[in-house]
């Protein structure tokens, strides 16, 4: 019996925060971020507390933050931009993290089915995955 067989369940983990939310895959260290509609953002109210942030804005950085302290980062492309995994069915953008994997190194096998459960978990449209738009 091989390992992909063992295990035959991906385990992602949900981490919602304020306006993103995370979709997690510990065992793999895969993962995505989806962000919210620009649309929807409410900006900084002028008092100097809040720090001059929009909404989206702050919980990106305390997203990322979060994230980092658990060992999650944002995966950039060969061009340093970070890497897209699609759009959500309703338009949200989606973007890859990677994380150190529990364990060994996983296999590709496994790592392709972490990425068929983090698109269904992020609920992103087969049509988008991995594109620049």
């Amino acid at each position: 019996m091989n390992r992909a067989e063992r295990e035959p369940y991906v385990d992602v983990t949900v981490v919602e925060f304020a306006s993103h939310t995370a979709y997690l895959d510990p065992r793999t260290g895969t993962g995505y971020l989806v962000t919210p509609d620009p649309e929807r953002d409410i900006p900084a109210p002028d008092e100097s507390f809040v720090g001059g942030l929009s909404l989206h804005t702050a919980d990106w950085r305390r997203a990322l933050s979060h994230l980092d302290e658990e060992g999650w980062e944002l995966l950039y492309d060969d061009e340093g931009k970070v890497e897209r995994a699609g759009l959500t069915s309703d338009g949200l953008t989606v973007v890859c993290l990677f994380g150190p994997p529990e364990g060994r190194q996983p296999s590709l096998e496994t790592l392709r089915r972490a990425l068929i459960a983090l698109d269904l978990a992020a609920n992103v449209d087969p049509g988008t995955r991995h594109t620049d738009e």
